[in-house]
């Protein structure tokens, strides 16, 4: 009987270093998304999910503890760590909504870091320049 408990605690053990390592590594190294909009259909679709690589523009630390998929937790101070390089042109961008930080958006950039970005009638102009959409590009005007 005591050989039964000692198997069942080790079994219980193991899941939960097994737990614990893979929310490390989600938090930490990589994550999935789903796709939330549509805005950029033709390209990646509704619903899709997306392996994030979290160290490519500076991983920053959690700005939140608690249990997963619930309210219960607090907030701590965020760090961001050195960036492997800059966001260009093209790349696709996972980053939380500044109003809601639970939801993910993923966008196209398409002006870097001191670029100036204009919208006029309806082309997108970069440092004065326009900006052609991208082939399988749609261009979604926020009300």
């Amino acid at each position: 009987m005591i050989n039964m408990k000692n198997k069942v605690i080790r079994e219980i053990w193991s899941l939960f270093i097994l737990v614990v390592i893979v929310l490390t590594l989600k938090v930490t190294i990589f994550e999935l998304y789903i796709v939330p909009t549509g805005s950029m259909e033709n390209t990646i679709m509704t619903g899709d999910f997306l392996a994030g690589n979290r160290f490519v523009y500076g991983m920053r630390t959690p700005e939140w503890i608690g249990i997963p998929y619930t309210d219960i937790g607090f907030y701590i101070p965020s760090i961001k760590f050195p960036s492997f390089r800059e966001p260009k042109r093209g790349d696709v961008i996972i980053f939380s909504f500044p109003r809601d930080v639970k939801q993910k958006y993923v966008k196209r950039c398409v002006a870097g870091p001191g670029d100036l970005l204009e919208v006029r009638d309806k082309v997108i102009h970069i440092n004065g320049e326009a900006f052609p959409l991208p082939k399988h590009g749609k261009f979604v005007m926020a009300t």
